[in-house]
């Protein structure tokens, strides 16, 4: 999974400021308040829309196809081990077409037996369906490994199969199609309690809202242009409904000369939170030195010099006159000081919401598996990091309104039970496919309690009828934010989600939307 995470790190870290300052009127069937007030009668009007129920059957019949078979621009090989009467090579942009007679209408496993010198990304699509991407691991080894996407829903008849490189070169033998089982409904069974040790009244009240929801519906979720409700307006000008979801990135918190950007960021989800809405906050954390790089390759700032000889658990719990003491006194070095200055600032932004009784849903570090930011690229480094925020926040500055999201695929960057309370992934794909395979994969990583899991960012919308169809009902989906969703103008894009598609999301039986969300700290003491 380690390319698609580089993937995904280097699309957020590239729109982390990107996207529109503001939404134009125009005339539509559906009128916003400038404001982003939401409307509740204005949704009324919308009669919800059921998902599509398909056929589903099972089978054990396995397929077999020969890549040499297929259609190719390729090159056939005959040296060494291989299937049939060769193996074919594909470089970057090449693609194999096969097609399969499907027994009947079901999920199905699509294995390919494939190996690459220097790795590779394979994109599979089922007829102009993206459903997955293959990652094949550098190996210099001539044997094939079998990678599989799982959880592949293909209707009776003739389907075309298209593998395409998207990067790097690999050789492909052969293709399997074997039964699959839609995701597994033990991946529902998780636990509403908040890994916070202090959590408000809101919080429990939002974490078991969340906790019920998972499973059963699809929260809307949606990514801003940092200092704008753009993104949002232009979705209730579209659907008449407004999100349950403000995401936005808290990176311009620790920069002087953004200083009165960011805060204008921080009222608009104050005055969100304020209306009932949910609001959520990734942190893409700027080195804590004086290039403020958010990538590793444009700073000299590294996680490991920063915290090697440091008393990681006392340093976690020391108030910042105990933290300048033992700074003065060589005790605590230059990074390790900077670094926990960046997170007392942060501390201080979340208090307002802490202040105003308004839970935050809380991303800090995501991608840590990810060689592009600071912070990752080591396993033990990085949940060494991860707890040091966490008992930071929780324990000494008391931070009772946080709900803690992992965004990552790897488990061996997952921090643990006790300081997760969600899994997230960024999927930049750009397809509507439901991911039920990642969905599965993840809720089966070993030594990782059941956690709710959400799509936190996308380029493409998942269709939730295919979220329903195939039981991978994330918890939320949220969309980036600019151009992934609006154009230079403001107005709604459909470079990657058509208009349709989004209009039946919102006005879904199964999507939940800002004005269905209840009361929290009513929610948290019902039965």
């Amino acid at each position: 999974m380690k390319l698609f995470r580089k993937t995904a790190a280097f699309l957020m870290g590239v729109a982390l400021l990107c996207g529109c300052r503001s939404i134009p009127d125009r005339s539509v069937s559906t009128s916003a308040s400038e404001s982003s007030e939401p409307e509740t009668e204005a949704a009324e009007s919308f009669e919800e829309l059921s998902p599509t129920l398909y056929d589903i059957y099972k089978s054990d019949e396995l397929i077999k196809l020969n890549a040499e078979g297929g259609v190719f621009n390729g090159n056939v090989r005959t040296d060494g081990e291989y299937d049939g009467h060769g193996y074919i090579v594909l470089d970057e942009g090449m693609t194999l077409t096969h097609i399969a007679e499907i027994p009947q209408p079901q999920h199905y496993r699509v294995i390919i037996a494939a190996r690459s010198e220097k790795g590779a990304v394979i994109r599979f699509t089922v007829r102009t369906q993206t459903e997955g991407m293959y990652y094949i691991e550098p190996s210099d080894e001539m044997g094939y490994g079998l990678y599989a996407i799982d959880c592949i829903y293909m209707s009776e008849g003739a389907m075309l199969l298209n593998f395409t490189v998207e990067n790097g070169s690999a050789a492909i033998d052969y293709i399997l199609l074997e039964d699959a089982d839609s995701v597994s409904s033990e991946a529902y069974l998780v636990h509403s309690s908040s890994v916070s040790s202090n959590a408000s009244v809101s919080a429990i009240g939002v974490m078991r809202y969340l906790t019920d929801t998972f499973g059963s519906g699809i929260i809307t979720a949606q990514n801003v242009t940092p200092a704008t409700n753009a993104e949002l307006d232009a979705i209730y000008k579209e659907t008449g409904r407004y999100p349950a979801m403000r995401c936005g990135e808290l990176a311009l918190s620790l920069l002087e000369d953004e200083s009165e950007r960011a805060e204008e960021e921080i009222q608009l989800a104050l005055e969100w939170g304020e209306k009932g809405g949910l609001v959520s906050y990734t942190w893409h954390w700027y080195s804590p030195d004086t290039s403020r790089a958010a990538l590793t390759a444009e700073t000299n700032f590294r996680l490991t010099s920063a915290i090697s000889g440091q008393d990681m658990e006392q340093l976690a719990v020391s108030g910042a006159e105990e933290v300048q003491m033992l700074y003065e006194n060589g005790s605590v070095s230059d990074k390790m000081f900077a670094m926990i200055k960046d997170l007392d600032k942060i501390a201080e932004v979340l208090r307002r919401f802490d202040e105003a009784d308004i839970p935050v849903i809380w991303q800090p570090i995501p991608d840590g598996e990810s060689e592009l930011y600071w912070w990752g690229g080591n396993s033990e480094e990085y949940k060494v990091l991860w707890e040091f925020i966490f008992k930071r926040l929780n324990k000494l500055h008391g931070l009772g309104n946080l709900i803690w999201v992992w965004n990552g695929s790897d488990a061996e960057f997952y921090p643990g039970n006790s300081y997760c309370d969600i899994i997230g992934q960024g999927v930049y794909e750009k397809s509507n496919s439901s991911f039920a395979g990642r969905f599965s994969a993840l809720s089966e990583l070993p030594d990782m309690q059941k956690k709710p899991m959400a799509i936190t960012s996308c380029d493409s919308m998942p269709k939730p009828e295919y979220m329903f169809r195939d039981n991978a009902m994330w918890l939320w989906f949220a969309i980036g934010s600019g151009s992934y969703i609006v154009d230079s103008e403001g107005n709604l894009s459909e470079a990657y989600t058509d208009w349709q598609s989004l209009y039946n999301a919102y006005n879904s039986k199964i999507c939940r939307t800002l004005d269905e969300l209840p009361d929290f700290n009513k929610y948290a003491l019902s039965e």
